[in-house]
């Protein structure tokens, strides 16, 4: 079942596993959201953008894929009406990405996340990446790799700023003490 915004406008507390499909229902079709000036260009878009992805797992990977999960966040993730842009951090895995490198066509997964403002002027996504790594020893820390370590960071981090709502009265918009207690949840969306 779908999630349902709480009355602050936000998902209940938490991450919520999706398919596209379903993110689609649930931000772009869903009654409230039918006649929003932005929201399905912007799912186009995003559309677009994750497709650059698979056509080049298409030419290069056989079962490997390079987008092992994509957050989704922010206004979109909320009942804004009209949402200036996705905001949206994609797990890249490592192992893919490295199959992919020095292929024609590659150079997409540098300027994919090079310049945020350009990819959001073309897209309407504003994106951010984690290198995704498969770990089979979780429980045994002191045996990360430098790139293990990386992952774990940084998938924790953007887990806890999905999670965040900035304050209204904060004068920087940038996190804070004040602003670190869970307060919404956010969507993983399953390709």
């Amino acid at each position: 079942m779908l999630p349902s915004f709480a009355a602050d406008g936000f998902l209940p507390l938490g991450r919520y596993s999706v398919s596209f499909e379903e993110a689609e229902s649930m931000l772009v079709d869903a009654v409230e959201f039918q006649d929003s000036p932005t929201r399905r260009t912007l799912w186009e878009g995003l559309d677009r953008y994750i497709q650059r992805f698979f056509a080049l797992e298409d030419a290069y990977l056989d079962d490997a894929r390079l987008i092992q999960g994509v957050w989704l966040g922010g206004s979109f993730v909320s009942s804004k009406y009209e949402p200036r842009n996705i905001d949206a951090a994609l797990l890249i895995d490592v192992e893919a990405e490295r199959a992919v490198r020095g292929n024609p066509g590659s150079k997409w997964l540098t300027s994919a996340f090079k310049s945020r403002d350009s990819i959001r002027e073309k897209f309407g996504v504003s994106p951010l990446r984690i290198g995704y790594h498969r770990v089979a020893h979780v429980f045994e820390p002191e045996r990360f790799t430098p790139e293990e370590r990386t992952y774990f960071t940084e998938r924790g981090v953007w887990d806890d700023w999905w999670q965040r709502c900035r304050l209204p009265d904060q004068e920087a918009r940038s996190p804070s003490e004040q602003s670190a207690i869970p307060a919404r949840g956010y969507l993983e969306v399953r390709l």
